[in-house]
């Protein structure tokens, strides 16, 4: 039997970028949960806050997606101005 070989290492996420993307599903459903409840107590209705729950799990999701898909997410901001790269002058 050949040997299974190890998953390369940019195909694995990092344990950071699995806690980056629970946190943003997790405050989605917090955020959109507490959103659908007031909305549930103002209007009488049921349906809201399951709603939200749901829509901030997804939009959640979606934005850690974004996240993770943006160039040099992982890289901490700087301040001042970027180096000028325009050597046409």
């Amino acid at each position: 039997m050949p040997k299974k070989q190890p998953v390369p290492v940019a195909f694995q996420a990092p344990p950071s970028r699995r806690k980056e993307a629970l946190q943003y599903v997790l405050a989605g459903i917090i955020a959109l949960g507490l959103i659908g409840w007031s909305l549930d107590s103002l209007l009488g209705t049921r349906w809201i806050l399951p709603a939200g729950i749901v829509l901030g799990a997804v939009s959640g999701y979606y934005v850690a997606a974004a996240h993770r898909r943006t160039p040099g997410a992982d890289r901490p901001t700087t301040g001042g101005k970027q180096p000028d790269t325009d050597k046409s002058n």
